[in-house]
């Protein structure tokens, strides 16, 4: 596939990603505070915003199989299409099932729609494919960080109902780009067979592998089953726990939406910043020093956030938590890549790793209000710090392994 304008292919399909995300975003926000408004008991809010990444499991092959018969525009502009129709019907007070099903749907949306990403990215940034990722991140995240912070305030200031059909309102927005997309195309709008890869020849130097394929997918696993499963999910209620239902600075009364969709934005927002500087901290440095600071800091902080009740520390660990845990997912973007470099088989070695991130946050919800609301919300955050820990244990025992294997080679 080739386009009139490369650059503007880029940014308009980040874009796309970045506005089909609005309503998910904001329902981690808000959704824990007006689930029985909604129908949906308490105890199946974990439910809800885990099954769409549930889903992608399933989805994602279908997603490929979509653009190599369809080509990007069509399933792009579909799907597109359903990311605003499921945003308007999380607005609506139809029940469990019904939302339920609009997550579902999403979970379809979202395997198309960053798969897609790719795909033009990697047409229209042959020269440039790590600065056309780049602005694809960045863009997403700003997406989830306006309608953390915008919508929750929105939902604040005129109600739930209203706050999220003006988003669904916004997110339309999305498909009049797909529509400017497809008119910088300069081919049909069919995908081309992806390449299986190059000869060893043709590859440019990368680093060696420095974590194994098994350590990746288990911090990979951990990492998003605290950041995106747990805090993320839970976060809203520990705050109102802590806080009340509004806290007031100076002269200005903020609602407890607003504040956690504040706190939850520093998630998406401190990636601009997080990204690029801990990608330069590896690329120095190498993957192995600044992977196991990043966990021993999450098993702190983690405890940390667990055991305050200090509003402000819990802000303040909740924000150092969300740096952390973003810092360590390009780190381990970064060590899978190495070692897909080397594997005869890239795509299922990258594929592997995303199911367990995937695997991860789908369960971290499950388990945060299945012992949250038998036990209590803080003690989920317990475990996270032990799975955390159990990383670097199974992480020092592969290297003691290692080193014992190349003592004996080197008798």
């Amino acid at each position: 596939m080739k386009y009139k304008n490369p650059t503007a292919a880029v940014y308009l399909v980040s874009a796309i990603a970045g506005l089909s995300i609005f309503g998910d975003g904001l329902l981690y926000s808000v959704l824990p505070l007006y689930a029985s408004e909604l129908g949906i008991p308490l105890a199946a809010v974990g439910v809800v915003l885990s099954i769409n990444r549930w889903v992608r499991l399933a989805t994602n092959p279908l997603a490929a199989r979509s653009f190599n018969r369809y080509g990007v525009y069509w399933p792009l502009l579909v799907t597109m299409v359903l990311s605003v129709i499921t945003t308007f019907i999380y607005s609506r007070a139809w029940g469990l099932f019904v939302f339920l099903a609009a997550r579902l749907v999403w979970g379809l949306c979202w395997s198309h729609i960053r798969l897609g990403g790719f795909l033009v990215i990697m047409d229209a940034s042959t020269a440039a494919l790590g600065f056309g990722m780049g602005i694809f991140h960045v863009l997403t995240r700003l997406g989830s960080a306006f309608t953390s912070s915008a919508g929750s305030f929105f939902v604040d200031l005129w109600g739930y109902k209203t706050g999220l059909t003006l988003i669904a309102g916004l997110s339309s927005v999305g498909i009049l780009l797909v529509f400017a997309l497809g008119r910088i195309m300069e081919s049909s709008h069919h995908a081309e067979a992806p390449r299986t890869g190059e000869t060893s020849g043709e590859r440019p130097a990368r680093h060696k592998p420095e974590l194994s394929p098994l350590i990746c997918n288990a911090a990979g696993f951990t990492n998003s089953f605290v950041g995106s499963g747990l805090i993320v999910s839970s976060l809203s209620l520990i705050l109102q726990q802590r806080i009340g239902d509004s806290a007031t600075l100076g002269t200005v009364t903020l609602g407890i939406a607003t504040i956690s969709g504040l706190v939850l934005a520093m998630r998406w927002a401190s990636n601009l910043v997080v990204s690029p500087v801990t990608g330069k901290i590896i690329d120095r440095m190498g993957r192995r020093s600044p992977f196991l600071a990043l966990v021993y800091a999450m098993v702190i902080l983690l405890s940390v956030f667990a055991a305050t009740r200090n509003p402000v520390m819990t802000v303040l660990s909740a924000c150092l938590l969300f740096i952390a845990g973003n810092a360590l997912e390009v780190l381990l973007d970064a060590a899978v890549s190495d070692n897909a470099w080397i594997s005869e088989n890239r795509n299922a070695r990258i594929s592997q790793y995303t199911s367990f991130y995937d695997l991860g946050a789908a369960v971290g919800p499950i388990v945060g209000y299945a012992i949250g609301v038998r036990f209590s919300f803080t003690a989920p955050f317990y475990l996270g710090a032990l799975l955390m820990a159990l990383v670097i244990g199974l992480y020092v025992s592969e290297r003691g392994t290692q080193r014992r294997a190349a003592s004996r080679v080197t008798q």
